[in-house]
């Protein structure tokens, strides 16, 4: 059976694999900056001591620089956009220096032309960009080295032929490669999330469960004690849960907890926090509502999960529910909270359900 992953969003997909790709950038430099060395003892072959000679050690010269300072600018650069358009221009910048040396070559000479096959393929393959990045500056290097085979004179006319099919043959394998491992790393992000996602749901009502809402609380009370702004608890109590479980069922009480979720879910405020706390327990959090604002919203809240009996297979099983508030006090913690809510649902009206 074939998984579905959600689709990632470039912009996070860039940002989480930020520092990787970052490290990735800063290798394929360090290896560019080791091979100019034996690039520019091929240029004193070809060409001696020469005019050729100097402005071409002159460029190799400049792109080390350039690599040199573009690794120790790696070191502090932020965001990934920000490595990205550097990353963009060092690769165009090599790509010159690399069609100029092309150039220069002797006519019979086709040894750089197996260079820049490897170098497309590896471009696509090790650099870290998004694609869509560097196709342009790929292809055109492409088209431009296939243009000054036009001037190249080969000894047999196979062998040229075979080097402008294979040019544009490794751009587009590389091109397949990269496209793949993206794909690859997509898929990990995703499953990755959603297995963080299902840790902290609860898989009945797909609300938070008890230890995100922990999480989620303990955030909140430092937040709202720091501003000193109020801050309330609601605990829901559906009645008599265990004997609708034992006499109707699992899956007729697992229809009633979603109910009970949608219903207390037109109540709460968009910035509340709802989560199932127990078998049949509900907790919601009210960040700024002082207590006359939370019993407010627990009343309403009552209101509306009793107020209609839930059908299941042609039979109404109405529900009752307790509901404890809380609202926050100085050097309170969450089990505090969590406490005097608890205590104050006990105190609340309990009834029994019935069977219409």
């Amino acid at each position: 059976m074939q998984t579905t992953y959600q689709e990632i969003p470039d912009e996070q997909y860039r940002t989480y694999f930020q520092n990787q790709d970052r490290i990735q950038a800063r290798l394929v430099v360090r290896v560019l900056m080791w091979s100019l060395l034996p690039l520019s003892f091929i240029d004193l072959l070809f060409h001696e001591f020469s005019v050729t000679s100097v402005v071409l050690l002159s460029m190799r010269g400049f792109v080390l620089a350039c690599s040199w300072w573009f690794l120790q600018q790696l070191k502090v650069l932020g965001t990934a956009p920000v490595i990205d358009k550097y990353l963009l221009r060092w690769v165009v910048l090599v790509m010159l220096m690399q069609l100029v040396s092309n150039a220069c070559t002797p006519r019979d000479y086709f040894g750089h032309y197996l260079i820049d096959i490897w170098g497309c393929l590896m471009t696509f393959i090790v650099v870290p960009l998004p694609l869509k990045m560097l196709r342009l500056p790929v292809v055109s290097f492409v088209i431009v080295s296939l243009l000054l085979m036009v001037f190249k004179h080969a000894l047999y006319y196979g062998y040229s032929l075979g080097v402008a099919m294979m040019l544009p043959a490794s751009a587009v394998t590389g091109h397949a490669i990269a496209s793949y491992v993206h794909r690859y790393r997509r898929k990990l992000l995703s499953a990755e999330q959603e297995l963080e996602r299902q840790a902290s749901i609860d898989p009945v009502t797909g609300v938070a469960n008890w230890r995100e809402f922990m999480r989620i609380a303990e955030a909140e009370l430092q937040r709202h004690a720091r501003l000193t702004k109020p801050m309330s608890m609601l605990v829901l109590d559906v009645a008599d849960f265990k004997k609708i479980n034992d006499e109707y069922g699992p899956e007729t009480a697992d229809i009633i907890l979603v109910e009970v979720t949608r219903r207390i879910k037109r109540v709460m405020r968009s910035y509340d926090n709802l989560a199932r706390y127990g078998s049949d327990e509900f907790c919601v959090l009210l960040p700024e509502a002082a207590a006359n604002d939370a019993e407010k919203i627990a009343g309403r809240t009552r209101t509306t999960v009793v107020s209609m009996p839930v059908t299941v297979s042609g039979k109404e099983i109405k529900i009752d529910a307790t509901i404890g508030v809380a609202t926050m006090r100085e050097g309170d913690n969450v089990s505090a909270l969590l406490h005097r809510a608890g205590d104050a649902r006990g105190k609340g009206k309990v009834s029994t359900f019935m069977v219409a």
